[in-house]
């Protein structure tokens, strides 16, 4: 951590007291001097997986299931106790140890829209809110603008939704005449690229009929629509390789006309390249050499600094083939989940390693009563429990410590900031909530 970075965000708090401004700044002095290394804890390694099947006729609800990635025995690695998400669920994003899960359901009995983001604990592993979306929207991704703002796609709608994600509200709906069916999302470099697939379903004639497609960009300071981009028919997933490029696919009408991969320049938005990939692609992710790794009848790898594929559909790794969804892990292994559609809840995730083989296979069948239905998306976390996250968000930081300085000098049960439970909030607390930081 840059220390002067550190100190001058420390003084811009403009703390009330001056006693406790010393105090804070001493005890942040005195750790610093003392403590060479942070003091550890148990981490805990997991999987976090979407169970998206939800058919009140099967008696099957959505649900999440949790993986130790750490636990060497397989069965026990996968938690008995899935959080039921109910409805439709459609991504998953974790900050720190709290999850959001988007969903939605249209009752055609009532004809009524149930619409909204689940707040789960992944290290409590239980509910803790919900944030309300407008009815009928169809939330699909989300991304997070910073700590306490997130964007919604809604594809029923056509926005974007603007979440305070500490009132728990959406604050703002973009909206623009390019946004068609909004659902891909991804954010580099202080701007928002927003997919818009522009097809809708004919129901005389029996299929999709396609309009054109485009990538919205918009500002995300301001959030305000800076461009609209043309893409090929059907651009759905969008990714970034947390530099220069943005990378959008597009899945062609699923018969005739091939998916393709779209190349953008962040910097200046224009296109650099289109790829056929002659096949209908699927999910896909992106490691950490920014090499791209795509579902289609198996694995094809596409390296985006070189615009080269090394694995294309005549070569592509046919075992790791059927993934819904797919994630990278620091350690550089894929985790793919393959989903069973079908109700049996034959539901898989496998994991392959840097060099191409695969390392588990993790049977999300449970029983009789504890099946994993559809399983969809997938993202990681590290959980590290800690006294000193105050406000419970999964991190030690500079609002922990605000907490302390603000309850500085209370004494009793229970009050926030009393970090070593000792009854009164002091210099002790402070030492421990920086000893984390």
């Amino acid at each position: 951590m840059n220390k002067v970075f550190f100190f001058r965000r420390l003084f811009s708090l403009h703390l009330n007291y001056k006693l406790h401004s010393l105090l804070f700044i001493g005890a942040m002095f005195f750790t610093f001097l003392i403590s060479s290394t942070l003091a550890q804890t148990d981490v805990q390694n997991l999987a976090v997986v979407v169970n998206a099947l939800d058919n009140d006729n099967l008696n099957i609800t959505s649900s999440l299931s949790i993986i130790d990635l750490d636990e060497p025995n397989l069965k026990r690695a996968v938690d008995k106790n899935v959080i039921t998400i109910g409805y439709v669920p459609t991504d998953i994003l974790i900050h720190g140890h709290i999850a959001y899960v988007p969903r939605f359901l249209l009752d055609w009995n009532m004809i009524m829209f149930f619409d909204s983001i689940l707040i789960i604990n992944l290290e409590q592993r239980e509910i803790i809110g919900e944030i309300p979306i407008q009815p009928g929207a169809y939330p699909q991704s989300l991304a997070l603008i910073n700590p306490n703002k997130m964007y919604v796609t809604c594809d029923r709608a056509h926005q974007v939704h603007v979440v305070d994600i500490g009132s728990r509200s959406v604050t703002k709906i973009i909206t623009d005449a390019s946004f068609n069916k909004t659902t891909g999302l991804t954010v580099l470099n202080g701007k928002a690229y927003v997919t818009n697939p522009a097809w809708e379903w004919d129901a005389a004639a029996g299929k999709s009929i396609y309009h054109q497609s485009s990538v919205t960009v918009i500002d995300t300071q301001t959030d305000s629509v800076l461009k609209s981009i043309p893409m090929p028919i059907n651009a759905g997933g969008i990714l970034n390789d947390g530099d220069s490029t943005v990378i959008v696919k597009t899945t062609g009408d699923r018969r005739q006309i091939t998916g393709k991969l779209v190349l953008i320049d962040a910097t200046t938005d224009e296109i650099i390249k289109t790829v056929d990939t002659g096949l209908t692609p699927g999910s896909f992710a992106i490691n950490s050499q920014k090499q791209l790794f795509i579902q289609g009848g198996g694995l094809l790898i596409y390296d985006v600094p070189t615009q080269k594929w090394i694995r294309n559909r005549g070569n592509k790794l046919a075992e790791f083939g059927g993934g819904s969804g797919m994630v990278f892990g620091p350690d550089g292994n894929l985790y793919i989940t393959k989903p069973d559609w079908t109700g049996s809840g034959l539901s898989t995730m496998l994991v392959m390693g840097p060099d191409e083989t695969l390392i588990e296979t993790y049977q999300l069948w449970q029983g009789p009563d504890q099946l994993a239905h559809g399983t969809d998306k997938v993202a990681l976390v590290q959980i590290v429990p800690r006294d000193e996250d105050i406000n419970d968000d999964g991190f030690v930081d500079i609002t922990d410590l605000v907490i302390v300085s603000q309850n500085f000098g209370q004494r009793g049960p229970g009050i926030a900031g009393d970090v070593n439970e000792d009854g009164e909030v002091n210099v002790l607390d402070l030492i421990l909530v920086v000893q984390h930081f």
